[in-house]
């Protein structure tokens, strides 16, 4: 009964620790897509891991929707996912926040 209780025990954690590798495989490879600007494969792989709030990949999403690098650019979401990013503390977007809240608005004519 002891042993049982061990193996279910070992086996829990072995589904834990494969998903954690499996979510930091998908961030790595997704930073990776970028910095290879192969936007559209990064938007993929990052987007889910933004959405669970990692700033590296909230900074890279935002980075995309400003630029409409491998997504139409929408410049209301690459503030919202920079900002999210800033607050985390990631210190790219905290410097692109300074930027942004000074720059012009475009005003539509």
């Amino acid at each position: 009964m002891h042993f049982s209780r061990i193996l279910l025990v070992l086996a829990c954690w072995v589904t834990v620790l494969s998903g954690c590798a499996v979510n930091h495989m998908n961030l790595h490879e997704g930073i990776r897509s970028f910095q290879l600007q192969n936007y559209r494969d990064a938007f993929i792989r990052l987007k889910p891991e933004a959405d669970k709030g990692h700033a590296d990949a909230q900074y890279a999403i935002g980075y995309m929707y400003y630029y409409g690098q491998g997504v139409v650019e929408d410049r209301k979401k690459a503030w919202y996912w920079i900002t999210c990013a800033a607050k985390a503390g990631h210190a790219d977007a905290q410097a692109a926040v300074k930027i942004l809240s000074k720059a012009p608005v475009a005003k539509p004519r």
